[in-house]
This record gives structure tokens, C-alpha cells and sequence, in this order.
């Protein structure tokens, strides 16, 4: 290879490796909170996916994200559920799941969950200003397994099957269309249709509880996932030494 043509293709080669930097593809991501204690990462895909917390206290610590507050507001508006939510309210068709955790149950109905389908959840606005689902375990004996969608509106329920306190659970919600299905450690829980919300974002939350989630994991046509740069970058520049 003559030397003109060498320099053009490490050319080629040095930007296609800065380029794996901000490298994304639909598809998947996972977050693992393995990180330092203190406030979750940034999820860095399509300029990054930050978390936002309304209600509750909210913390990374040896590993989880937790929500350490019991108190609660109501039970019948906006200001229900402490939760915390991330990614893109334009996201429609997806699969959702995390793992938790109640870690201290109050007196009233101790509950934990994970939202899907978030859009324009503000209750600053209003008490009645919050789209999304939310599928939720509960601790009390007669109670159980619940979907309902916003702000508290049952949508089904299976009573008398209360989850455990400080059990893990790994819960997962398949959205297609105005397909809704729920799952408790792979084990279908709930298949129903409502088109009530099209779109929204992904989340975790609690209701007079404390609880820890972790391996939240999104996945979907829609879906960003982040590219370990690091990984592209030694590929790449391992083929640039063997031609050199």
C-alpha cells in the first residue's frame, strides 16, 4: 500500500474511532446504578437521559436507587406516588422492566412499582395533571398485583396476593399499541387494552414506602442504546496497527 493511500485510510479510521464517542443505536439500555453513592448518572445516549424525581427522596447507595420517604400527600390525585422518571415522552411501543424492593412498609398500604408510558406529569400545574401507567406491587394481606393509570384509576387487580417485604421482584410492562402486558418474575400477571396514554417515558415509584429498584432495563424500536466507546475505540485501533 503507497503511502498516500495509507494516510487516507487512517484518516477514515481516526474519525470513524472519535465518532464511536457519541455512537448510539436503537435497541436497548440498561442502568445498573453501579456507580458512587449520590445522585444517578446521566444515561449517555442521544446527548444524555437524566432522571427526574417528583416527590419522595431519592438516592443512589451501595448500588440501588432507593426512595427513602413513607409519608404521603393522597391518595387520589397527582401527588400520590413518590417517583422518579427517565427518558423521552415521545417513546410509544416498549418493554420495561426493573427489580424491586419494599425496604420498609408504613402503616397504611406500603405499594411499589414501575411507571411506563409518562407524559406531562407535573402536578405543579394541577392536582389532575399527570399521564401514565403504573404497575404495582402491594403488601397488604388482602390486596395485590394492581395496573392503573393516572392519576389513581384501577384498571385491573388481583386481590389477595400481597408481594413480601425486602423480597426482590422483577416487574415488566410490553406496550404495543393499546396492548398492556404485565409480568411478576416472568410469569404474565395482567393482558389488557386501553389507549388511554400512546407515549410517554419510563419510571419507578413508591407509595408509603421505602424501596430500592435496580437493572432498570427499556428496550424498543425507539430506544437509544449507549455504545461502551471504549470497546470500539481498542477494535479500531487494533486494525489500525495490524495495517501499520
Amino acid at each position: 500500500m503507497n503511502s498516500r493511500i495509507q494516510f487516507v485510510v487512517f484518516g477514515i479510521l481516526v474519525a470513524i474511532s472519535f465518532s464511536c464517542l457519541t455512537d448510539i443505536e436503537a435497541g436497548k439500555f440498561i442502568i445498573d446504578f453501579d456507580q458512587p453513592n449520590g445522585k444517578p448518572k446521566s444515561l449517555p445516549v442521544g446527548g444524555g437521559l437524566d432522571w427526574t424525581p417528583l416527590q419522595g427522596k431519592w438516592t443512589v447507595k451501595n448500588k440501588k436507587y432507593l426512595q427513602e420517604d413513607i409519608k404521603f400527600l393522597s391518595t387520589a390525585n397527582c401527588t400520590t406516588y413518590h417517583r422518579s422518571y427517565i427518558g423521552d415522552e415521545n417513546w410509544t411501543d416498549y418493554t420495561v422492566e426493573a427489580k424491586v424492593r419494599i425496604t420498609e412498609g408504613g402503616p397504611l398500604a406500603p405499594i411499589v412499582g414501575i411507571f411506563f408510558r409518562v407524559n406531562g406529569d407535573n402536578p405543579k400545574k394541577g392536582l389532575m395533571e399527570c399521564n401514565y401507567y403504573y404497575f404495582r406491587l402491594d403488601q397488604r394481606a388482602a390486596e395485590g398485583p394492581c395496573l392503573i393509570k393516572s392519576p389513581n384509576k384501577i384498571i385491573e387487580i388481583h386481590k389477595a396476593k400481597p408481594c413480601e417485604l425486602k423480597k426482590d421482584y422483577v416487574l415488566k410492562a410490553v406496550v404495543k399499541g393499546s396492548s398492556i402486558k404485565c409480568y411478576i418474575d416472568g410469569k404474565l400477571e395482567f393482558d389488557v387494552k386501553d389507549d388511554s396514554f400512546p407515549k410517554g417515558s419510563v419510571g419507578v415509584g413508591t407509595f408509603n414506602a421505602g424501596a430500592s429498584f435496580d437493572n432498570l432495563t427499556v428496550e424498543g424500536p425507539e430506544i437509544p442504546q449507549a455504545v461502551d466507546s471504549k470497546d470500539k475505540l481498542a477494535q479500531i485501533w487494533s486494525a489500525i496497527k495490524v495495517r501499520w
